[in-house]
C-alpha cells in the first residue's frame, strides 16, 4: 500500500504572528511541496492579530491562490495554541 492509499487530501495549518519578512518564502516553499505531491492540498494560515503586514500578505495569497490557500485573520492575539485549533477547525 503506497501512501497515496491511505491518504485522500493533506491540510497543512500554520499560525502567523508578525512574520511579513518571512511569510512569502514560507508559503512559496509549502506550496511548491505541497504542489509535488499526487493528491489534494490546501493551506490554511491563521494570522494572530500581528501588527506588520502578514495579514495583508495571507489576503493576496488567498486571493492568487483560491481554494488552495485559505486566510483567517484574528482581530487581536489569541495565541497560537487558538490559531491552530481555529485552522484545524477550518480544514476541509
Amino acid at each position: 500500500m503506497t501512501t497515496s492509499d491511505q491518504i485522500s487530501s493533506v491540510s497543512i495549518v500554520a499560525p502567523v504572528f508578525n512574520e511579513e519578512k518571512a511569510l512569502p518564502e514560507f508559503i512559496r516553499r509549502t506550496l511548491a511541496a505541497l504542489g509535488s505531491l499526487s493528491l489534494p492540498f490546501e493551506l490554511i494560515l491563521v494570522d494572530d492579530g500581528s501588527r506588520d503586514g502578514s495579514a495583508e500578505i495571507i489576503s493576496r495569497a488567498a486571493r492568487e491562490h483560491p481554494g488552495i490557500v485559505r486566510g483567517i485573520i484574528f482581530n487581536r492575539n489569541y495565541g497560537q495554541h487558538m490559531a491552530v485549533l481555529c485552522g484545524l477547525s477550518e480544514t476541509r
